[in-house]
């Protein structure tokens, strides 16, 4: 009787521990009992990172966490638990700050991430930069080829002549007073090296070049190569630390203007374009269908190397613009853009784009034109909202005219200009993107961001240098 007794004790503590080990593993695996229904589900969840880190986040109109001070500081996510399948309202946001919102339909057992929420101010203070300084009317402003300079013509206290304004460091420095310009005559046109160095000033009736890394050094070009340099207008000329390319006769020339020396670098070139240190180029005798893009490194160019082919119906007398990062090459011809890719094969893009280049990781492309903006995904992204690569994706869409387009330092978010409103907006198209306005005082002059933090500069309608600080307190 006695082991009868303790036989069934034991079964059912057995039984007990069973029970609880099996609800356990039930609840551990995210299933939860919606009495209403008597059914099972397994839940959901939503992970959230904001900035600001302290910002409100709402669940339905009703506030799920305020994360606080220590909130903030202890932990840069949130994450909202066990969620029953279905759609929820989410809002994020804080005093004088634009609210966040998307709706999050939750599935089964799936986990929604938002971790590049960031909040910007309901209006923010354009500040002065340089108030002693006035951009000249006539707009004749000419801007680095990274944005962060610029030079212009006019006149600074008592000071006169060209002055290079340093946007980052944000001085400012007379280059040439207004003796040195009367000699040189009327500039026609401003272009700068790669490194933004240097820069060559077209005159009325010469080519010079300032270096502007060596106390404004200035070297008179045309004068002394005056019949060698002539080209047909509209070719090309392209600045390196000493020397200067050009094409002439289907030939392809460098012009060292320190040592007043010139090298032929190729023949038989068709169109050409230099991209940091290398020529490269088509060849004149290529009648193919599909023509080869070729290639020579400058500081070497006694042999060329073949690249890859381009796509049929590809026009290689057409003008065009180069881009490489990580061993892939974009080209820009005939407003149609192209990728070139480590295997040396060549997909079209898009078509009917003004101006295209990588973002900073490389992994993905922005492009655009007067009316649309466009990402074009290179390699898979596996954070969310995940894409494939070669995917195609319009980001907006508008009636007005879009301009100075940047990425945003996280390259989750993009700055752009529609008309005279300068605006910021999220990547991720989930229910929509969050937009919010920065400013309807652009002059569509000049908007500078320089990619790598948080302050933006802008030409205001008074001809005034101006930045704002998107982390403003």
């Amino acid at each position: 009787m006695k082991d009868s007794k303790f036989k069934v004790y034991f079964y059912l503590c057995i039984s007990v521990f069973f029970l609880i080990l099996a609800g356990t593993l039930y609840y551990s695996f995210g299933y939860n009992y919606d009495p209403k229904t008597g059914e099972s589900f397994q839940a959901g969840a939503i992970v959230l990172r904001t900035t600001p880190r302290d910002a409100t986040i709402y669940k339905d109109d009703e506030i799920f966490k305020n994360n606080g001070f220590l909130g903030g500081v202890l932990s840069a996510f949130v994450k909202i638990e066990n969620l029953e399948p279905r759609t929820y309202e989410i809002k994020v946001n804080q005093d004088n700050f634009n609210e966040w919102r998307k709706n999050v339909t939750i599935k089964s057992g799936q986990v929604d991430k938002y971790e590049n929420i960031v909040l910007l101010k309901n209006k923010y203070e354009n500040t002065p930069v340089l108030p002693d300084l006035t951009l000249p009317i006539d707009g004749k402003t000419y801007i680095a080829t990274n944005k962060n300079e610029l030079l212009f013509q006019g006149t600074v206290g008592v000071e006169s002549g060209l002055f290079l304004v340093n946007i980052r460091d944000e001085k400012y420095s007379l280059v040439l007073d207004e003796t040195q310009l009367s000699l040189m005559g009327e500039i026609q046109d401003v272009k700068w090296t790669e490194d933004d160095g240097r820069v060559a000033i077209e005159t009325t009736a010469n080519l010079y070049l300032i270096d502007l890394r060596d106390s404004n050094r200035v070297y008179l070009v045309s004068t002394d190569v005056a019949e060698t340099l002539s080209r047909t207008p509209d070719t090309p000329v392209y600045l390196f630390d000493h020397y200067i390319i050009f094409g002439k006769d289907n030939a392809v020339f460098s012009f060292d203007y320190v040592n007043k020396e010139i090298e032929q670098v190729g023949t038989g070139i068709n169109n050409f374009y230099v991209y940091q240190g290398t020529l490269f180029f088509f060849k004149d005798d290529d009648t193919s269908i599909t023509p080869a893009l070729y290639s020579i490194n400058l500081d070497n160019p006694t042999y060329s190397v073949r690249i890859s082919l381009m796509p049929e119906g590809f026009t290689k007398k057409a003008a065009f613009s180069l881009q490489r990062y990580g061993g892939r090459l974009l080209v820009l011809s005939n407003n149609t853009l192209y990728l070139i890719d480590r295997d040396a094969q060549t997909r079209k893009i898009n078509s009917g784009i003004k101006d295209a280049r990588f973002f900073q990781r490389g992994q993905r492309i922005l492009y655009y034109n007067n009316n649309e903006i466009w990402v074009y995904y290179v390699e898979d992204k596996t954070s969310q909202p995940i894409k494939s690569a070669g995917e195609n994706e319009l980001l907006t869409r508008f009636s007005g005219t879009l301009s100075n387009i940047y990425v945003y330092a996280d390259e989750e978010h993009l700055l752009y200009q529609e008309s005279n409103s300068f605006k910021f907006t999220e990547l991720d198209s989930r229910d929509g993107r969050n937009t919010f306005y920065l400013t309807d005082n652009a002059s569509g002059r000049g908007i500078f961001y320089l990619g790598d933090g948080d302050l933006v500069y802008l030409i205001g309608n008074d001809n005034k240098l101006y930045k704002i600080d998107l982390r403003e307190a």
